[in-house]
């Protein structure tokens, strides 16, 4: 299996990088310059194809009458240097991929087998709280929750599970590796081994090589560049062997915790050590597959050519020796056949050995990323599965789900806005670890969330204040949060919330059916939808009214918050941050798109076809949840949009205003700019006819 990788990396090893035979003896010349080395024959060739200006000499004193178009090769001990470190960095990628791990090794399972006694100490000790709390509720009547034999059944699954932890992880590692094989092989590594490569890694390449350089002055950039790139090879190299070791080492010390795995989900204020567990382990099992696929893709994409349009026919000859040969370490890309004279030596060459550096380490660093970015929003697309599909089961089973208007939703919240009303303060309790989350009523961490409405002046504030609306994004999706500690916290209330929904609580169901749950079915829908006013004007093609002026004013909304509103997102649209996106990119663009979206939402909010107005209410589904959190009405839903349309229409109007007179100002400007400018034509033509007659008078 190891053999599939080491067929890619001696294939990218050969075509990048060739460490070049020296061209002659080294023959001293004094003693304080270093030995000789002799100029490349392809280059001396060039020389003479190019007229003969430039030439090869192996003579010091001859190179100093004219060191710049006199080349002279001498050995260096950097260029030896770097030389013998890409070797090394050749021979380590090689031997991380020939050797195999051994992952059932004896001293592994050893320490296996020490945290597996540990764990069914902990198992025992657990078992046996259990049991002392099924006596003590049986003994005083008092319910403790624990059922009898779904304790037994998690106890024996768990003692089962920790007994084969370590088939099971290791069957798991190994199922890894038998697919990073299955892509390799599939996708033509071994075709491209057996016609590319050839030779074994030996310790000898290291100790043979001797660096040499031409130390004319016009070339030195050649040398920096070059040796930079090797460099940057290097690096490539000893990152993607670096990673193969630290996934299997990381996997070792996962194999070593597996036991705890069970122990960890018995508790749930330490459940999600457990959840990370499993979500690094997959990511580093995954990572090897992933890999090799993408080697396998690269290894096809160079052995056919690199989807670039390249010129390749100036390689070796005159024309194409732009950027000199200066040092005997070779590079190319995979489409090379190197040379001293095909050496990067001009700009489709050199992209083309560049390409393929970004390439490797884009196959090394992208799967890590990918990974990590699919943990994280696939455990939060589990969850919002999982408590969508119990929501549905208990709404078809008859549960104890409220209905889609909950009284105590109603009383909890409408006593929440009463008291804040009165106060003319907002108690806003700080919930921010684990424990403060648990220990919280589901009323107080909605608080905390700044995310309660009792009137439309509240939803504007939500929606054109950035932080709350930030508390929207992050319950949504906690990885967009900027802080970890915020991520983590988001990500427990999340938890906790769907974990009380699963226990019938009301506000927790509501929050969220409203705010987790990806789409909002037409159930929790159905207060908004029936609430909805009814219009007895109807609009037409031929109607000169817009939408907006034939909605009246709900009755639950005074004429004083609604005025309130539209002062809000006036303020907003003129002085609030752009959203920018692909479609708006300016103040003006922002307003027209609210005011094309809102009239048809609105539209659709008054058609007689329920579906549309389903529809709308998906199309402004980023405060819709504030609505049904709240229990606010579809009367209120209009209103509150009849007023931010007015407000954008305004804004739009003044904006029209101030483009139409800054229009005049400029064409005034212009005429008067024209008007100044004419008499002093005048002027000067009546000054030359005034000295025109003093010269006849004259």
């Amino acid at each position: 299996m190891k053999k599939i990788f080491v067929s890619l990396f001696f294939l990218w090893t050969f075509s990048l990088i060739g460490i070049g035979q020296i061209y002659a003896q080294a023959t001293p010349v004094s003693e304080s310059l270093p030995p000789i080395c002799g100029c490349p024959v392809e280059l001396n060739k060039l020389y003479e194809d190019a007229g003969g200006k430039e030439k090869c000499i192996t003579d010091y004193a001859t190179f100093k009458s004219n060191p710049t178009t006199n080349h002279l090769w001498i050995e260096d001990e950097a260029i030896t240097s770097q030389g013998k470190s890409n070797d090394r960095a050749r021979q380590f990628i090689y031997w991380v991929m020939t050797h195999n791990a051994i992952d059932n090794h004896p001293v592994l399972t050893s320490i296996w087998g020490t945290a597996r006694n540990l764990a069914y100490l902990f198992t025992i000790l657990f078992a046996a709280l259990l049991g002392l709390a099924i006596i003590i509720g049986q003994r005083t009547s008092y319910d403790t929750g624990v059922k009898l034999w779904p304790a037994v059944t998690k106890i024996l699954s768990s003692l089962l599970y920790i007994s084969f932890s370590a088939t099971i992880i290791i069957l798991t590692v190994q199922l890894s590796e038998v697919l990073m094989k299955f892509f390799i092989e599939n996708l033509g590594g071994k075709d491209l081994f057996n016609i590319y490569f050839s030779g074994i890694s030996q310790e000898k390449n290291y100790v043979d090589f001797v660096g040499c350089r031409d130390i004319n002055i016009r070339v030195q950039e050649a040398v920096k560049a070059e040796i930079t790139l090797l460099k940057l090879t290097n690096f490539s190299y000893y990152l993607m062997g670096t990673m193969l070791l630290l996934r299997k080492i990381i996997l070792w010390f996962l194999l070593f915790l597996s036991p705890f795995l069970t122990v960890t989900l018995f508790f749930s204020f330490i459940k999600n050590v457990g959840m990370i567990w499993i979500g690094v382990f997959f990511q580093w099992v995954f990572y090897g597959p992933l890999l090799a696929l993408f080697l396998g893709g690269l290894a096809m994409i160079w052995k056919i050519g690199i989807p670039y349009v390249f010129d390749f026919s100036r390689a070796g000859s005159i024309q194409g020796y732009i950027y000199p040969t200066a040092i005997n370490i070779l590079y190319g890309g995979p489409a090379q056949k190197l040379a001293a004279t095909n050496n990067g030596n001009y700009i489709d060459t050199f992209v083309e050995y560049i390409i393929t550096l970004i390439m490797l380490l884009a196959v090394t660093i992208f799967p890590w990323f990918l990974l990590r970015t699919f943990q994280d929003y696939c455990c939060q697309g589990i969850n919002a599965i999982k408590n969508l599909l119990l929501g549905n089961l208990n709404k078809i089973s008859g549960g104890p789900l409220p209905s889609p208007v909950s009284p105590s939703l109603n009383m909890s919240l409408g006593a929440a806005a009463n008291i804040s009303q009165s106060s003319n303060t907002q108690v806003r309790t700080r919930i921010e670890t684990i424990e403060e989350i648990k220990k919280s009523k589901t009323e107080e961490i909605v608080n905390s969330l700044d995310i309660k409405a009792s009137k439309i002046t509240d939803v504007a504030h939500f929606e054109t204040n950035k932080s709350t609306t930030d508390n929207m994004n992050y319950l949504k999706n906690p990885t967009q949060a900027k802080t970890s500690s915020e991520r983590l916290k988001y990500m427990n209330i999340r938890s906790e919330l769907s974990s009380r929904a699963m226990k019938a609580d009301p506000i927790a169901n509501r929050f969220i059916n409203s705010f987790i749950v990806p789409r909002i079915n037409i159930a929790e829908k159905e207060n908004i939808i029936k609430t909805l006013p009814k219009t007895t004007e109807v609009l037409t093609p031929e109607s000169k009214k817009n939408i907006e002026e034939i909605i009246a004013v709900s009755p639950t909304v005074t004429l004083d918050e609604y005025e309130q509103v539209k002062k809000m997102w006036i303020n907003a649209y003129e002085k609030g941050e752009i959203p920018k996106t692909e479609n708006i990119r300016t103040r003006g663009e922002w307003v027209e798109y609210d005011i094309v979206l809102i009239t048809n939402t609105l539209n659709k909010l008054l058609s007689d076809d329920k579906m549309l107005k389903a529809q709308a209410l998906d199309e402004i589904g980023y405060i819709l949840p504030i609505f049904l959190i709240n229990n606010l009405s579809g009367d209120q839903l209009v209103t509150y949009l009849k007023a931010k349309i007015e407000a954008a229409k305004q804004v739009n109007n003044n904006i029209l205003k101030e483009k139409e007179i800054t229009q005049k100002l400029k064409a005034k400007s212009e005429e008067e700019l024209v008007d100044v400018l004419k008499p002093k034509k005048k002027e000067a033509g009546k000054t030359m006819e005034m000295k025109e007659e003093l010269k006849i008078e004259n």
